[in-house]
């Protein structure tokens, strides 16, 4: 079984494309808040178990850690995660294995969608980095099938202190609703509050409002029709992530 967690879909795809090629199911795990023991009582007949996630400021977003606190697993089961990043992961996939064993993980370097700090990748690099991740997630699924216990994780540059020190000040200083808001042209379509993994946004007065359980994914401001959300004032003449862009070359 698979399962994945995702924002702007990233994720999603590959977990997808490695259901795919494993014959596996590939579930979202932000739809299985209701269904723990359900899902947990299958895990157990598994042979294999991975998750698929996006990185986070260097670590996995924490409605992962959360999950994954709550079930248990055989120890026979063959475990391992893939983590989409849009260059590093940091020490984030090792942190992880410390509280929840990893016999595999790999990372998949996709498209940047972290625009608040960051610029999104060009459409020549976005082509690139999909193309490439083909590739690669063929190769992750060989490696699944025979259940190889391998480590392939690009880390980059100062990757202990991005996971240990960044990332928890990250999370305690930066990871919060405030300063998401909706510029004039709103026409109350919900499709922010639709595309929230966290279910965090409603619509109040006709307008978006966040609640407390944001966790930066940033699917709300890539979803918006109108480009009319933003992040404090970082993100107005940025441009908006769409992986379906970049499924098939032009």
């Amino acid at each position: 079984m698979i399962l994945y967690f995702t924002g702007t879909g990233n994720s999603r795809w590959v977990a997808e494309r490695l259901a795919e090629e494993t014959k596996e199911k590939a579930i979202n795990i932000a739809h299985l808040t209701e269904q723990k023991r359900e899902i947990t009582e299958k895990l157990m007949k598994g042979e294999s178990f991975g998750i698929i996630f996006p990185i986070h400021s260097w670590y996995a977003p924490r409605i992962l850690i959360e999950f994954l606190q709550q079930i248990h697993l055989p120890h026979q089961t063959y475990r391992y995660a893939v983590c989409t990043c849009g260059d590093d992961a940091g020490k984030g996939l090792q942190r992880l294995s410390g509280h929840f064993r990893l016999d595999a993980a790999w990372s998949v370097a996709m498209p940047n969608t972290y625009i608040p700090m960051f610029e999104l990748d060009d459409d020549t690099l976005c082509f690139k980095k999909i193309e490439e991740a083909r590739i690669r997630i063929s190769s992750i699924a060989k490696d699944i099938l025979a259940q190889k216990h391998v480590w392939e994780v690009h880390e980059g540059k100062a990757a202990w202190l991005k996971t240990y020190i960044v990332n928890p000040l990250f999370n305690r200083f930066v990871i919060h609703s405030k300063g998401f808001r909706s510029d004039e042209g709103c026409t109350s379509c919900s499709a922010c509050v639709n595309s929230c993994p966290m279910n965090n946004i409603r619509l109040q007065e006709k307008h978006p409002v966040w609640g407390k359980g944001c966790i930066h994914c940033m699917a709300c401001i890539h979803i918006c029709p109108h480009e009319v959300i933003q992040y404090k004032n970082s993100t107005r003449q940025k441009g908006r992530y769409h992986l379906k862009k970049y499924l098939t070359r032009p």
